[in-house]
């Protein structure tokens, strides 16, 4: 059976329904350590990043004070801000990365079921230490562009007829090497029909050749196909996992921090918070925690790495997959990272209420009461979160209040008070950017009017020192010839006013004349001058032409403008 032969009808009445669900199991021991683990290193990063975003994570509230709430047996904070970064936090990665894990859990299961084939793709570049960050990864950009992206070629448009490629699931991924860093990609290629070893080492050889073909022409290193040690794929690979496995989907073998955790094909696109590098290969939270030990080099890779990774996808969906798994009954989860993050930490039973002046000033800036507050509720709940208040010196009552249920709507959400501060702080730089351009505008046009007014008065002075020499010059050849000579200064001042001459000339000529359209042109009146007849020159008729002469034209004896149209004869 093949998604290319069914109709929505037909997979919604034989297939199961998958829909988006949260797990709500409590949390174990190694969870729990995990989670205080990533607490502790957010407050770490705050300073360490440069990230405003960050630095406002779970510190900044929302609106009027923080409540905690537990949600089966696990605890967290409603009203703070979450910055819902997939990178560079490491509490928002942990619940962003675990829902997408989940949906994509699930998608796989649905699309096994069917009768379709999945594929996960691995595409490399060959990189050194001396590369950065963002040069790879533009260049891996660029690369995918070209080869299967927007871009991508005739090879690969009839190969996606071939194969059945429906659509695509694409995460990005990057470790750090003795060889520097190392970005790829990992797509999950979703198919109409499953894929024997022989498809699959076609594909391969046909995706290789595509890619490398790319990297190439963008200006990236030629990529190895082959490994020489072992002879495995490298440049590409392809996994075509068997069906099945577990019930759902073939799983990937990757060691977690615990060294135990089984990995599927869902987590080796999205649990990169907690997964180890290989082969002396780090990832970015373990170059986090390097870095917030104190190693050097550790925190020049976590800048670089913040600073090339904020604005990367980590999760990318082809168009039209997403509407393609709606029309077939799957509900996917259209909620962005920042409201996943937002949501997994607001959910559950609130505790107490905590004002944001007591917020602020007894347990965000204190190192640990945070944490310690959330062991509290999710050991002892409400009553437990009351005696480690008091044992801070707070009052119940009055720093920390009973719980308040708030409807729905009522406080800003996590997203609109990022954007606010984010458009805010768009505005002040904005404001700085503004001032600094004028500033930079009227030194630039002060300079110009100094070294223009250096030059002229250079001139000057160079024109008046030839004038002053010829001068000199002109009097010695005088007084050795015995001619009469001229005052020195005479003939210097006249030499200076002769090379002002043509200087003042032109500054005129170039001068246009200005006429305001405001003000009304006065209009100067103009003379006019009548010459008086001669004497003697009366006549009824013109003498030129022998027209007819009007009584006032008589004393002049003739037509004063044009003789041709006349009244009487024309002479001959």
């Amino acid at each position: 059976m093949q998604v290319s032969g069914l109709s929505a009808d037909h997979v919604r009445d034989e297939s199961p329904t998958f829909t988006r669900t949260a797990r709500g199991l409590p949390l174990d021991p190694a969870d729990m350590a995990t989670r205080d683990a990533a607490f502790e290193l957010r407050e770490a990063l705050r300073d360490l990043s440069g990230l405003s975003r960050l630095e406002k994570c779970g510190l900044s509230v929302l609106a009027g004070g923080v409540t905690p709430v537990i949600r089966n047996g696990r605890a967290g904070y409603a009203g703070v801000v979450t910055c819902g970064s997939v990178h560079v936090c490491p509490c928002c990665a942990t619940s962003i990365r675990r829902v997408r894990q989940d949906e994509l859990e699930q998608v796989g299961q649905f699309w096994e079921c069917q009768s379709c084939g999945l594929v996960m793709m691995t595409l490399t570049m060959r990189h050194y230490e001396r590369d950065p960050l963002a040069e790879l990864a533009e260049l891996q950009r660029q690369a995918w562009k070209r080869s299967f992206g927007q871009n991508a070629g005739r090879d690969w448009r009839q190969a996606k007829k071939d194969f059945g490629v429906r659509g695509f699931v694409r995460a990005w991924e990057v470790t750090h090497g003795e060889n520097g860093w190392h970005c790829h990609y990992h797509v999950l290629l979703f198919l109409d029909r499953p894929l024997g070893s022989d498809d699959v080492e076609r594909l391969q050889k046909l995706a290789f050749s595509i890619w490398s073909s790319a990297l190439v022409a963008v200006g990236a290193r030629m990529p190895v196909e082959k490994s020489e040690k072992d002879g495995k794929p490298v440049g590409v690979k392809i996994d075509a996992p068997d069906r099945g496995e577990s019930g759902q989907m073939a799983r990937y073998l990757m060691k977690g921090q615990d060294g135990k955790t089984r990995w599927g094909v869902a987590a080796e696109l999205t649990r990169q918070d907690v997964k180890q590098g290989q082969g002396g290969h780090r990832t970015p939270f373990e170059i986090a925690r390097a870095a917030v030990a104190g190693d050097a080099r550790s925190v020049e890779l976590w800048r670089e790495f913040v600073v090339t990774a904020t604005g990367i996808r980590a999760l990318y969906w082809s168009n039209g997959l997403r509407k393609l798994l709606a029309e077939m009954g799957f509900e996917l989860d259209d909620r962005t990272d920042g409201q996943v993050a937002a949501d997994d930490a607001a959910a559950g039973t609130p505790l107490a209420c905590i004002p944001a002046a007591t917020w602020y000033r007894h347990i965000a800036r204190q190192k640990g009461r945070a944490l310690a507050l959330l062991h509290a509720a999710e050991k002892g709940g409400s009553s437990a979160v009351r005696r480690l208040v008091e044992s801070w010196g707070l009052t119940w009552g009055l720093d920390v209040l009973e719980p308040e249920v708030l409807p729905a709507g009522a406080d800003p959400t996590a997203d609109e008070v990022l954007r606010r501060i984010e458009r805010e702080t768009m505005a002040a730089r904005m404001g700085v950017w503004r001032a600094e351009f004028d500033r930079q505008d009227r030194e630039a046009r002060t300079n110009r009017i100094v070294r223009h007014s250096a030059q002229a008065w250079e001139a000057r002075a160079a024109a008046a020192e030839k004038v002053r020499q010829d001068a000199e010059a002109e009097a010695a050849r005088r007084a050795e010839t015995g001619e009469p000579a001229d005052n020195l200064m005479t003939r210097i001042q006249r030499g200076w006013v002769d090379a002002g001459l043509p200087r003042q000339a032109a500054r005129t000529a170039d001068q246009t004349p200005k006429v305001s359209l405001k003000k009304p042109l006065k209009v100067k009146p103009m003379k006019v001058v009548v010459t008086p007849p001669r004497p003697g020159a009366g006549a009824d008729t013109c003498r030129r032409c022998g027209g007819h002469l009007d009584a006032i034209l008589r004393p002049y004896g003739q037509h004063l403008a044009d003789c041709l149209k006349t009244d009487g004869p024309v002479p001959v």
